[in-house]
């Protein structure tokens, strides 16, 4: 059985959101926000792993509901 959570993280944000079309999946979304956030500096990349990571221990809720913090304030 697919853990919930990280069939939310790989679905398009067009299907998580109503707010977006985008086709992006949330996951890589996300990548790309706090990639941006550093500036794509490669030295922060573990600062970005780390945040990528707190989204494993949420529940689908939770997923959408800090991902859609994350990515409206952009």
């Amino acid at each position: 059985m697919a853990d919930e959570k990280f069939e939310t993280l790989d679905l398009p944000m067009s299907e998580v959101f109503s707010w977006s079309e985008d086709k992006t999946p949330l996951r890589d979304a996300l990548w790309n926000h706090y990639m941006d956030t550093s500036n794509k500096n490669t030295l922060e990349t573990l600062e970005t792993l780390k945040h990528l990571k707190a989204y494993e221990s949420m529940s689908s809720d939770e997923v959408k509901l800090e991902a859609e913090k994350v990515l409206q304030e952009a």
